[in-house]
């Protein structure tokens, strides 16, 4: 349920927006509502959020906007803050990756919770990531449907993906040696028990030369009955994408790589 415009304003104020254009505050308050907003609040009560700044993305099931802000330890850094919407979020997508998880009883829940779990199912899984040496933002805090994780960027700009630097990538950067950091990071994640489950161009981003996971929330421990299908789905997607520059491997070979000990 939509709040009213002063009330917006009152928590956005609250909030301390940055100065942004009024399109920026016209996507705050049409994606974020009243329960969102006290979430929101609660974190930058708790010193975890400074300031808000401006739209990263938007989507169907998630907003992501930048924030000065602090980790655990205390130390400034810029934020990700990534808001899944509770009402518009296509449930019957995440229903494969969440059962079969030993991580979650999935026994009751309503639309509300699955969200909420699905949120602390990607912060956990950045927390493992992270644990593995995996390049993923660093996860601070999650709170119902809320994650605050290291913002990509810099200057409040997010890096690009692969696909939005698409056929430029070989004047950036050695796309052979990029493919070679990106396996590796597979394998890293694969070793601390997790598949991305859904890793491809769209969701990988270069920042100081360097690939970086993103979007870990469908992401499954490898005894999920379907990890297997999952990580092949995983490295077809990769090896579609730099076949475009000539770099061409065995799948059953990089199978075998991904999960050498």
């Amino acid at each position: 349920m939509k709040v009213d415009e002063k009330e917006i304003d009152s928590y956005l104020d609250k909030l301390k927006i940055k100065e942004k254009s009024i399109e920026d505050r016209k996507i705050y308050a049409e994606v974020l509502d009243l329960r969102t907003l006290k979430v929101l609040y609660k974190l930058s009560a708790k010193g975890y959020i400074k300031a808000m700044g401006g739209v990263v993305s938007t989507g169907k099931e998630a907003n992501v906007f930048y924030a000065d802000g602090r980790d655990e330890e205390g130390n400034d850094i810029p934020l990700a803050v990534k808001i899944y919407r509770i009402e518009t979020s296509e449930f019957y997508k995440m229903d494969e990756y969440l059962f079969g998880d030993k991580r979650f009883d999935m026994r009751k829940f309503s639309k509300k919770e699955i969200v909420y779990i699905w949120t602390e199912k990607e912060f956990r899984n950045l927390v493992r990531a992270k644990e593995g040496k995996v390049n993923v933002p660093k996860p601070v805090k999650y709170l119902k449907n809320v994650i605050l994780m290291e913002f990509i960027g810099e200057d409040e700009i997010p890096a690009p993906t692969l696909a939005e630097i698409g056929s430029k990538l070989s004047e950036i950067v050695d796309v052979e040696e990029l493919f070679e950091k990106i396996i590796e990071n597979v394998k890293k994640l694969y070793e601390v028990k997790l598949v991305h489950a859904d890793l491809s161009e769209y969701n990988i981003l270069l920042f100081d030369d360097e690939p970086w996971l993103i979007d870990m929330g469908q992401s499954v421990l490898i005894d999920h009955p379907l990890s297997e299908k999952y990580l092949e789905r995983d490295l077809k997607n990769i090896l579609r994408f730099f076949s475009k520059f000539n770099i061409k491997r065995d799948l059953d070979k990089l199978k075998l790589i991904i999960k050498e000990v």
